[in-house]
């Protein structure tokens, strides 16, 4: 990162129904800001990184393949585990960040 970034203003700046993209890393980490809207992500897993989630705004929803739900609001967060399958569900807007090892390899599952 060469210079400070104003996370609300660039989420101003964020048309699409879906974006996800890496604002900087640090160390072997990244961090990623999300905006989705009504959006459903694919079942996936990381296999070498544990995925850490704050939620900015809205509400977003931790779904994983044996039925066990989390849902975030504002200001709350929670951390998934390595290899563990799992999808996210954005109900209504949200804005979160993601906090994972740079350039991880996502494996998407077929359920």
């Amino acid at each position: 990162m060469k210079s400070k970034i104003n996370l609300m203003n660039l989420v101003s700046t964020i048309t699409n129904h879906h974006f996800n993209d890496k604002i900087t890393s640090v160390n072997d980490h990244c961090l990623r800001l999300a905006v989705n809207e009504d959006n459903t992500y694919p079942w996936h897993r990381h296999n070498r990184t544990d995925e850490l989630f704050v939620v900015l705004e809205g509400n977003l929803r931790i779904e994983f393949e044996n039925g066990e739900l989390v849902d975030l609001f504002k200001n709350e967060t929670y951390c998934v585990k390595s290899g563990r399958i799992h999808r996210t569900i954005a109900i209504g807007r949200t804005i979160n960040l993601c906090f994972e090892i740079d350039n991880e390899d996502t494996e998407y599952i077929d359920l």
